[in-house]
């Protein structure tokens, strides 16, 4: 059996300090959240299926599988062991027991049980690791933008210092390049007098403003579709089935957002829409598809006036329009 390499190009992703996102902190300061849980939320905003329970990308340190093989690559089929195998892998499969709190019976050799007994307990601490590796590295680039083009306040605080935080939105503030995102959310801090430096110690958090942050989040979701049951992250790759109510209503929301501000619609009963849109995706598009789809259209204060359910029939020419 061939060695399985998966996420090469991003384990060293795993190498970065996620201890921040591990511990769970959700500090506030004034109005503003940690961007650790702002992360939280980008990543259940823009990624299908919604990662389950929070400080999901706390897994992106969770050492990676490696070159390893199964027990049908390393033993023979009498049961011996494949030196050569052997040779090669044993301190990976040593230090991935560790992990695992797996015991290796001898310092010599492990035997097949316990080599079937790796593989089995690390997929899922494999799994978690791939996927959310493969998050960051998605959602990362989005969350800078984001900041880059002031669609969300960023303030900065001296850890253990002065309360008084510093606006640093804007792009004197934040790098683009997808690495260096990646960087800035493991952390969720910087060096304020060498903000661009990677190996600048840290000495600041990053804290984000409420004031708006909901709506950026809603526009960041229509923007950007994150697949974490993406099949070509490999054997260890994140396992979990597509979330087709939540990308069905990611579209829903967007056809009502193009009606809206197409300035053809002003007229238009909630009827109207609701024909629009079974006439688009079938009757798979109304119900609570529907309306959770229309909430996130009319979030935007530019599209409130179609929060009411109106009473009154559609214009003619609106009519003419729909029909």
């Amino acid at each position: 059996m061939r060695d399985i390499d998966i996420d090469i190009d991003s384990e060293w992703i795993a190498d970065l300090d996620w201890s921040r996102h591990r511990i769970g902190e959700r500090a506030y300061l004034g109005g503003k959240i940690i961007l650790t849980s702002v992360v939280d939320m980008l990543v259940k905003h823009v990624c299908a299926p919604p990662p389950e329970g929070d400080s999901f990308l706390a897994n992106a340190g969770n050492t990676p599988p490696g070159r390893i093989v199964d027990s049908e690559g390393a033993f023979n089929a009498d049961g011996t062991p494949i030196h050569s195998v052997h040779r090669r892998l044993d301190s990976l499969m040593r230090s991935h027991a560790d992990d695992l709190e797996i015991g290796i019976t001898s310092p010599d050799m492990i035997t097949r049980d316990e080599w079937d007994a790796i593989i089995f307990e690390g997929q899922g601490y494999w799994s978690d690791g791939v996927g959310a590796r493969y998050a960051a590295n998605a959602v990362a680039p989005i969350l800078a933008r984001m900041a880059y083009d002031k669609q969300i306040s960023c303030f900065a605080r001296r850890i253990n210092g002065s309360p008084d935080p510093e606006d640093i939105s804007g792009p004197e503030w934040w790098d683009l390049l997808p690495d260096q995102a990646v960087r800035r959310i493991a952390t969720s801090g910087l060096n304020l007098a060498r903000p661009m430096d990677a190996d600048a110690p840290i000495d600041h958090l990053i804290f984000v403003s409420r004031d708006g942050l909901q709506n950026a989040l809603i526009e960041a979701a229509r923007k950007n579709y994150v697949e974490l049951g993406a099949s070509e992250l490999g054997p260890w790759g994140f396992r979990r089935s597509v979330d087709y109510y939540a990308v069905q209503r990611a579209e829903v929301a967007e056809f009502l957002i193009q009606l809206m501000d197409s300035g053809e619609w002003e007229y238009a009963t909630n009827s109207d829409f609701e024909a629009a849109v079974q006439a688009e995706f079938g009757t798979r598009g109304l119900g609570r598809c529907y309306e959770r789809a229309k909430a996130i259209a009319v979030s935007d204060n530019k599209r409130s006036r179609f929060k009411k359910r109106r009473s009154r029939a559609a214009s003619p020419e609106a009519l003419t329009r729909q029909g």
